[in-house]
């Protein structure tokens, strides 16, 4: 392995160490070394649209270097920006898309010209049959992390029938 390919798998790993998702594999450089080994490194310019609102994905990001916005659509299909995420953030961006190809749930688009690392759902399937105790422990990251996030959304509809009702009470 030449120098560079060297240097450029071990700053995958430190930066693949530093993500939320894969906080179970970090004091583990063998599932580090596996797990980048089968990432792809992606560069896009600015205004790029990473992922888009609804369309399908298989692919999970992180975001190695640049800017991004995320986006949601209105109910008047207006965009809506709801977080600009930051390399030094080490966001993992499209998780569900190890899982299934269910439409995505916002836009995310590049701000600055901005470095990915990229992780297909046909090599994190590969990856689960060869190493599934370490596959297993990202799959149950991932659920945490969806069900926070349901957790929120059933939250803010209590917040929203509470102010309908407030409306519609004259309150």
């Amino acid at each position: 392995m030449s120098p560079e390919a060297s240097q450029d798998l071990t700053d995958r790993i430190l930066t693949v160490s530093r993500v939320a998702l894969f906080a179970e594999l970090k004091d583990n450089p063998e599932a580090l070394l596996s797990l980048c080994q089968i990432m792809d490194t992606r560069q896009w310019p600015q205004g790029h649209q990473l992922i888009r609102e609804g369309d399908t994905g298989d692919e999970l990001y992180i975001l190695v270097e640049g800017q991004v916005s995320v986006l949601r659509k209105t109910p008047d299909g207006e965009d809506f920006k709801v977080a600009i995420l930051r390399h030094e953030m080490t966001p993992a961006l499209g998780e569900g898309g190890l899982i299934t190809s269910d439409a995505r749930s916002a836009t995310v688009v590049c701000d600055v010209k901005s470095s990915f690392l990229v992780l297909h759902r046909k090599k994190f399937e590969e990856f689960s049959k060869v190493h599934p105790e370490w596959a297993i422990a990202i799959l149950q990251k991932i659920a945490i992390i969806l069900m926070g996030r349901l957790k929120q959304v059933n939250f803010d509809l209590m917040l929203l029938h509470q102010a309908l009702m407030r409306e519609i009470r004259g309150a």
